[in-house]
């Protein structure tokens, strides 16, 4: 990609950020919402045409406005372009005649059942993605690849195995496995790509941590066991997660662990300590006695630092 002048504001939390990334999920939703109930109407071909077009505006506008110094909005258009990937996949699939005929029209459906056309659609997502990433390394261009690789991840054993979708515990498990492994590739990510210096370095390592925290987070959580001990691992995860969040300084295991962390602590005061009085108090203080520990602590580092 031709480096041009960047004019846009700096990255970050900023009004300029908060609109462009609203827009690009207005664009995405306005999209999947006219396809999916017009969809009838149209037909396959007609959706495909409409999709095909929507994906060429988004895409040539978005390479226009990169050319000319927006960055991120134009990353995020064509971002949004190759999150019309899957749907034009689908649509030539359709036309194509690949589907059968009760099953036409349930693009909605994706994640319902197994099948290999939707194995193929997802690679082809993933090719997509990361063609487009090759051209102008854009870190928000990871996450239709990352969805992609998780919805193939847990589409693909299935396919394997001649079932129709595994269950809900093995689909857990896999998203735990999926965001470990995506969590690895951020922390490298992190350590040789990501350089905070330069304002043209893409952090693409938050966004591999952001959708692996989900996929991992959420597998975790999901897997409601209702043994004592399982919950009380499950804290001991998302207090790593925390301890994570100091060592690579990313906020985002933070906020992570402080939800799992919250949930046991509201299991415990809704189920194992629902009718204690004092458990309340009890929580209260250990709150009051870790803020006032981290204040010592605090103070005395400084003397120390003086002496």
């Amino acid at each position: 990609e031709a480096r041009a002048a960047r004019i846009e504001e700096p990255e970050g939390i900023n009004l300029v950020t908060v609109a462009y990334y609203f827009g690009a999920m207005l664009m995405i939703s306005a999209c999947a919402w006219f396809l999916g109930d017009k969809w009838e109407s149209l037909g396959p071909v007609g959706a495909l045409v409409t999709a095909i077009i929507y994906f060429g505006i988004a895409l040539g506008v978005g390479i226009w406005l990169r050319e000319r110094g927006y960055i991120v909005g134009g990353g995020l258009l064509v971002t949004v372009a190759v999150c019309l990937v899957p749907l034009i996949t689908y649509s030539i699939q359709d036309v194509l005649g690949y589907w059968p005929e009760d099953r036409r029209g349930m693009y909605e459906d994706y994640n319902s059942k197994v099948h290999g056309l939707r194995l193929i659609m997802e690679l082809v997502t993933m090719a997509a993605a990361l063609a487009a990433l090759l051209y102008i390394r854009f870190g928000f261009l990871t996450a239709p690849l990352a969805f992609s690789l998780w919805f193939f991840s847990m589409d693909f054993p299935a396919w394997v195995l001649g079932r129709n979708h595994l269950d809900w515990h093995e689909n857990a498990w896999i998203s735990v496995g999926f965001g470990a492994v995506t969590i690895g590739c951020g922390y490298v990510l992190d350590r040789t790509v990501h350089r905070p210096g330069e304002p043209r370095s893409e952090d693409f390592a938050f966004w591999c941590y952001l959708f692996g925290l989900m996929a991992f987070w959420g597998g975790l959580t999901s897997m409601d066991s209702g043994a004592e001990l399982n919950k009380f691992i499950y804290l001991r995860v998302n207090l790593g997660l925390i301890a994570l969040a100091l060592f690579l300084k990313r906020s985002i295991f933070l906020v992570f662990g402080a939800m799992g962390a919250f949930a046991y602590i509201g299991h415990l005061a809704y189920r194992v300590f629902e009718d204690s009085f004092l458990f309340p108090f009890v929580l209260a203080l250990i709150g009051l006695v870790m803020i006032l520990a981290t204040v010592w602590a605090q103070s005395y580092l400084k003397r120390i630092s003086k002496a």
